[in-house]
């Protein structure tokens, strides 16, 4: 029997449970150590490490952005805080430029003194030597005028060039922030990814109880399906389960007491949460076949999906039973449906669904309630066991992932032939 099951996993809130009966089943090999998973991060904790690290490379990233126009901004000459440099730049010129205009004075006051003739009087003598005088002397103050303005916009240019260098050193540790928090964020989504991830729990076990190896047209037939948790870790456990006895086949799993009809494609029914080790849920199905049905064979699948505080895919071995389908108005063996061996290699994740509500499963015997975090359910989730053969979760008062709004949910395909 080749079946696809189609996985998707969110964390959500918890609802109703759907209706499950539970009953004690001895627990199989553990399959961890209690003190190593509390040793390891939530699944919860490692989905705010990630939100966290985005937020702070969202701020890193912001960061590195306003000190990158900072220094834009600084680099332009047009900068308010180029404007002393500025000034000075153009006291500068204009310094040069006076410089410039006194030197060519004493050169014209000295070329007109050298000019004057031999005949040319003594007050004529001393008033073109007097405007040499005057011409070095305004060319004195002009040249000092010159250095000072040199100084200052050497001042002025050496401080905006400080300030440039400051905010590229500012820019160079955001840089350096963006692709540290960068990194950290890569590594928490990773890890997300990675607990994500499905782990397969051997100790999660199920099986179909009661399904004839043979089914006749035109009757129903009473059976239960049940998941046993042989680990040492707490989970919530929603079953996968399906039926496919041909075109007018009818499966139905019992909700309290109400018969629920499994709807095409709908396969994971029955949600518990704070399923401990050592307990099993069970659950009443009934499965009805047309009378004019010319189906000649069926098949059903059970298979133990959950989660708990450090996984939110856990998936338990699936098993399959075949089982014969008999024209109206024979008489069946009554022999028992045998499993089959399944595979189930094929997971793709499409978008969660949620999961459909129900009311509260009551316990078998006379057990006690199971303590569940989140939103209680209504009425009281029941399970039995043998918790002093089990140790329990190391890690106390871990908050339970529940699973009724589509903390694992999956959905199985099958081709057209192998539906019958």
């Amino acid at each position: 029997m080749n079946i696809r099951r189609i996985l998707a996993t969110t964390v959500a809130a918890a609802v109703t449970s759907p209706a499950v009966l539970l009953s004690v089943s001895p627990a199989s090999a553990a399959e961890a150590k209690p003190a190593a998973q509390a040793q390891k991060p939530t699944y919860a904790e490692l989905e705010k490490a990630a939100a966290d690290a985005a937020k702070a490379y969202d701020a890193a990233l912001k960061a590195h952005e306003d000190q990158q126009a900072v220094l834009d901004q600084l680099m332009k000459i047009d900068a308010p805080e180029a404007k002393p440099f500025r000034d000075a730049l153009a006291a500068a010129e204009e310094a040069k430029a006076a410089k410039a205009t006194a030197d060519k004075a004493v050169t014209e006051a000295k070329a007109k003194l050298d000019a004057l003739p031999e005949s040319a009087s003594a007050e004529e003598k001393a008033a073109a030597q007097n405007a040499v005088t005057d011409a070095e002397a305004t060319a004195e103050e002009a040249a000092t005028a010159l250095t000072a303005a040199d100084a200052r916009k050497k001042t002025e240019g050496d401080a905006l060039t400080e300030l440039r260098m400051a905010a590229l050193r500012k820019g160079n540790a955001a840089s350096e922030a963006k692709d540290k928090a960068e990194k950290a964020k890569k590594d928490a989504d990773a890890a997300l990814r990675a607990a994500g991830e499905c782990v397969r729990l051997t100790g999660l076990t199920s099986q179909i109880k009661g399904l004839p190896a043979e089914v006749v047209a035109g009757s129903s037939v009473d059976f239960s399906f049940q998941v046993s948790n042989g680990t040492d870790r707490t989970l919530d456990v929603r079953p996968l389960f399906e039926v496919h006895a041909g075109k007018g086949a009818k499966t139905q799993w019992l909700d309290g007491t109400v018969w629920k009809v499994l709807e095409p494609m709908e396969n994971h029914v029955a949600s518990a949460t704070g399923v401990k080790p050592g307990s099993s849920i069970e659950v009443k199905a009934r499965l009805t076949v047309d009378s004019a049905s010319t189906a000649d064979h069926g098949d059903a699948v059970i298979a133990g999906d959950a989660s708990d505080a450090y996984s939110p895919c856990i998936l338990g071995p699936m098993k399959g039973y075949k089982f014969k389908v008999l024209p109206a108005g024979s008489k069946p063996a009554g022999d028992a449906a045998k499993p089959q061996p399944t595979e189930d290699k094929d997971r793709p994740t499409p978008p969660a669904q949620p999961a459909s509500g129900g009311s509260t499963p009551t316990a078998q015997g006379g057990s006690t309630p199971l303590t569940t975090t989140g939103t209680p359910p209504t009425g009281a989730l029941a399970a039995t066991g043998s918790s002093s053969a089990t140790p329990q979760l190391a890690l106390a008062g871990a908050a339970a992932v529940v699973l009724g709004a589509g903390a694992v949910v999956a959905t199985r395909r099958r081709s057209s032939a192998d539906r019958g």
